[in-house]
């Protein structure tokens, strides 16, 4: 069955359903573009409906965020279609990531790198294959720069002083070049090591009736 990406209406569905738990500490869909790109492009594929509680924040134990069972479902399949499109674009190579303007008409990538990094917490240890590959770990460079150019501790922060305009512009431009490589690191490995499972399997002796 082909995929049939969401619509312009579904993303603002989507948006402004996300944008209504902003208060409860969940994702905006920027963010949320971010987590799932991490999800997808890294070590093993972590399905939309198991992230949740991650992706609503406290409005997932709220009984009342939706008014019916129904309105819930449809929220999970807007979340799956933009889960979809992601892999879409990843498998044709056109991936590019979702960046909003803040409220002063400035589009950081904060929210989006942010999301990706929270998206590698879930499988911390398997992205330790990419950050200890030297050839690899550079991809990684512009999403921690922007991950954590807001973080509380300053000695986390990638620059004493503020990212100028330029710079951000050069960080912005290498996210999808950045995620498609860390896509390409990860698949290769899944290849090889289903073919040394297959070559292990052919080796394995027959026993005897």
């Amino acid at each position: 069955m082909s995929h049939k990406p969401l619509s312009e209406q579904d993303y603002q569905r989507l948006s402004a359903t996300l944008a209504r738990f902003a208060g409860h500490g969940c994702m905006n869909l920027e963010r949320l573009d971010g987590f799932f790109a991490a999800l997808l492009a890294g070590p093993e594929a972590v399905r939309p409906a198991e992230c949740l509680p991650l992706i609503l924040g406290d409005a997932f134990d709220d009984e009342s965020a939706f008014p019916s069972e129904k309105a819930l479902e449809q929220f999970v399949a807007l979340l799956r279609g933009h889960w979809q499109d992601i892999a879409e674009a990843l498998k044709q190579g056109e991936f590019q990531p979702w960046l909003d303007a803040d409220t002063a008409g400035q589009t950081t990538g904060n929210d989006w790198a942010e999301g990706f990094a929270a998206g590698m917490e879930l499988l911390n240890d398997d992205w330790g294959l990419l950050f200890d590959s030297p050839d690899n770990a550079p991809l990684l460079e512009p999403i921690m720069i922007l991950g954590f150019e807001r973080h509380p501790d300053p000695e986390m922060r990638p620059f004493v002083d503020a990212i100028d305009a330029e710079t951000r512009a050069e960080l912005l431009a290498s996210l999808s070049p950045s995620v498609h490589g860390i896509h390409d690191f990860f698949a290769a490995i899944r290849r090889q090591l289903e073919q040394e499972e297959q070559e292990l399997d052919r080796e394995e002796p027959r026993r005897p009736h």
